[in-house]
């Protein structure tokens, strides 16, 4: 770290200097890392400005005192730190989020003071996610929302689901079973699953008189050997998610958390409808889930997302981009990555443009309040894990179920033959790299 101020002796008497002030930050500073660097700027207070220079040191060979060349080099003094630069911007969102930033469990829960539908869109598959969602179950209660909206099992198994949550024993057989229908088979997911037997384990808490916690299932019919809407039943995905939470939410004049991919979550933004192959933009798609609802109760929705990388504009199976440029995960590495929940929408935090996803198709200046409302931080890239398959979900009845799904995707039967508890668990295994690629390196 280096201050370009009259009165810099050393860390503590930088930090009760009274004269103006603007210390300059090595990002790769391991004597006064940033987050120091940070706390102490936080403190000063008179006139003072804050610079941040990439794949820079204390003061050895990549340092600063080592070749003060590099303030040129890096643009320490000039355009890039003084103006209306990146850097400026960042340091403003800093400033945002010291005053505004709330830890992700209060950040949520407080939503539902204004909001009734809180939806809460993910990448899918994410450890850090899931473990999130499951461990709102007491605060949700507790503030009067007794009901999560999920994605990933079919509507049809409500009766028996609702049942199984509030019996006096635990029969993960049973729920199991039926859970395997259509989809759910290829959603075999330990931490999906303890979701029900944590709101099980809640509800044994309750008293008689007391309302239980609900999982709301919101998933369509799927028979993957039929194609376009007959696959799902006949039904629109996304129109059959909105009557799902119609019939189980809004006619019940209940609340709920939506916990979905964040493709379905979208309320107020509109996803690009683009063909990679043919370089072609259709248009903008305003049926997914959260649109439906948003129209209908435009004063009652709120979509927040969960931090992971984003859709390139160069297709998708090219590299995941991160978010607004990488502005939301520089801005984080001044908190030390500490998991953070805030809002977006009409703030500086939303005014951040991206100009490099597929998120941004079709928009003039897009930003990332048109993506969404609130944004959630948990984890850094190459700290996220994917979910772990959970072995007892695949018994022989569910294991025929693996088969059957896999015939309809085109497996030969000598493959079908050789498919085992094991090697129904290898397929549905993920790996960070094969989605994040040189993120998470």
């Amino acid at each position: 770290m280096i201050a370009v101020t009259i009165c810099l002796t050393g860390m503590v008497a930088f930090s009760g200097c009274n004269k103006a002030n603007f210390p300059i930050v090595g990002e790769l500073d391991d004597r006064a890392p940033v987050w120091m660097s940070e706390k102490i700027f936080a403190q000063l207070s008179s006139e003072k400005n804050y610079g941040l220079l990439k794949v820079t040191e204390h003061g050895r060979m990549n340092g600063l005192t080592r070749d003060f060349s590099v303030f040129n080099k890096r643009g320490v003094l000039g355009k890039d730190l003084m103006g209306s630069s990146k850097n400026s911007e960042i340091e403003r969102c800093y400033i945002y989020l010291k005053e505004q930033g709330q830890s992700p469990e209060k950040y949520l829960i407080s939503k539902f003071e204004e909001y009734d539908y809180v939806f809460l869109g993910e990448y899918h598959r994410l450890k850090q996610d899931v473990d999130f969602v499951v461990s709102l179950i007491p605060d949700l209660y507790q503030n009067g929302i007794r009901n999560i909206a999920y994605e990933f099992y079919q509507y049809a198994n409500q009766n028996i689901v609702d049942s199984l949550l509030t019996a006096k024993e635990w029969n993960e057989k049973i729920l199991y079973h039926n859970l395997s229908k259509g989809f759910g088979v290829m959603w075999g997911y330990s931490e999906y699953l303890d979701l029900f037997k944590k709101v099980w384990e809640f509800n044994q808490t309750l008293k008689p008189e007391q309302p239980k916690f609900r999982i709301v299932l919101l998933g369509y019919e799927y028979n993957p050997c039929k194609s376009g809407l007959e696959m799902f039943g006949g039904h629109d995905p996304d129109a059959f998610h909105a009557d799902v939470f119609e019939k189980e939410i809004i006619s019940k004049n209940e609340k709920a958390l939506v916990y979905c991919g964040i493709h379905h979550a979208f309320t107020t933004y509109n996803q690009p409808s683009y063909d990679f192959e043919k370089a072609k933009f259709y248009g903008f798609v305003s049926g997914r889930f959260g649109n439906i609802i948003n129209r209908k109760y435009p004063k009652k929705t709120f979509t927040i997302f969960l931090h992971s990388p984003w859709a390139s504009d160069k297709g998708w199976d090219e590299q995941y981009v991160k978010p607004v440029n990488g502005a939301i995960d520089s801005v984080m590495t001044m908190f030390n990555n500490l998991p953070m929940g805030f809002d977006v929408k009409n703030t500086v935090i939303g005014n951040l443009k991206a100009t490099d996803t597929y998120y941004a198709i079709g928009y003039n200046n897009f930003k990332l309040e048109n993506f969404c409302d609130g944004y959630i931080f948990l984890q850094t890239y190459k700290k996220m894990e994917f979910v772990s398959v959970a072995p007892n979900y695949y018994d022989e009845y569910n294991l025929s179920k693996v088969k059957d799904f896999l015939k309809c995707r085109g497996f030969s039967e000598e493959d079908l033959q050789k498919t085992t508890q094991e090697s129904a668990i290898e397929i549905l295994t993920e790996h960070l790299e094969n989605h994040f690629g040189d993120l998470v390196k």
